[in-house]
């Protein structure tokens, strides 16, 4: 999944990205490749931390959105399939403050 910035100006892979909610309501990004770094990416500012909190639950949740087929009889195309799962390609961008 990419996850982009309120801005829109950075696009990050979700993956190889560790992200952090500060006391002052900013998220942050870091690399995974050095974590031991501080340097980092203003990904979102919200009024309040809880916020930022809020923001990056919203972005877990749909990192871990799948769709789920039962499986059965195909009405429409008319033959059965079998039940699977497929993680869908995602992109998440950080929402403006009123959207939290």
């Amino acid at each position: 999944m990419r996850i982009i910035s309120q801005d829109k100006k950075i696009d990050l892979p979700y993956g190889e990205t560790t992200l952090q909610a500060l006391g002052d309501g900013r998220v942050i990004a870091f690399p995974l490749s050095d974590l031991s770094s501080d340097a980092f990416m203003i990904m979102a500012k919200y009024s309040t931390e809880e916020k930022g909190i809020k923001a990056m639950e919203m972005c877990r949740k749909k990192y871990l959105t799948i769709l789920e087929l039962d499986g059965g009889y195909d009405i429409v195309n008319g033959y059965y399939v079998n039940p699977n799962y497929w993680v869908l390609p995602k992109v998440f961008q950080f929402p403006a403050e009123e959207e939290v």
